[in-house]
């Protein structure tokens, strides 16, 4: 079944118009929604993109995706990490951190501190082929080098870099 979408404006506000999953209307956006998963020592959750996906194939990234029509970012989040990952996230400990725009999508980023046994992680092979538990400095050297998915990293380090030292 085709994914559908709200559009929104340049201010991320709804449109009153949906579209199928695809090419966003030049001028128009679509909601997205990331977590960053961070567990007891300070160490980040990434997934490599399967190198099947349409954009970024091959890639490091955090867990997120597309917001459906009729459902929150919250809620994108909690979905995308159990079809992905197979996890279920404690959704009381999750926190909004940032909401902007990149491209044609507008992005609300959470992050979470939990520890996962990567032994529990069940990949969905069409969107992920590996993950593991990465340092910040280990993120920045992917980043560094393009092998970690763009405009979202240099969006958040700062304010992952302050979480984990507040946690």
């Amino acid at each position: 079944m085709e994914e559908v979408w709200d559009i929104l404006d340049e201010k991320g506000n709804k449109t009153g118009r949906i579209m199928n999953k695809g090419i966003v209307p030049e001028g128009f956006y679509h909601q997205g929604a990331d977590v960053w998963i961070i567990n007891s020592q300070n160490k980040i959750l990434i997934q490599k993109r399967s190198p099947q996906k349409k954009n970024s194939p091959s890639v490091w990234a955090m867990t997120g995706g597309s917001v459906i029509k009729g459902e929150t970012s919250l809620e994108t989040i909690e979905r995308e990490t159990k079809e992905e990952l197979g996890i279920s996230l404690n959704m009381k400990e999750i926190k909004l951190v940032k909401q902007y725009k990149t491209g044609t999508v507008w992005l609300d980023t959470y992050l979470i501190k939990q520890d996962v046994d990567l032994k529990d992680i069940a990949m969905q092979e069409e969107e992920v082929c590996e993950v593991k538990w990465a340092t910040y400095k280990e993120i920045e050297e992917l980043f560094a080098h393009n092998q970690f998915m763009e405009n979202r990293w240099e969006y958040v380090r700062d304010i992952i870099k302050d979480f984990m030292i507040r946690k």
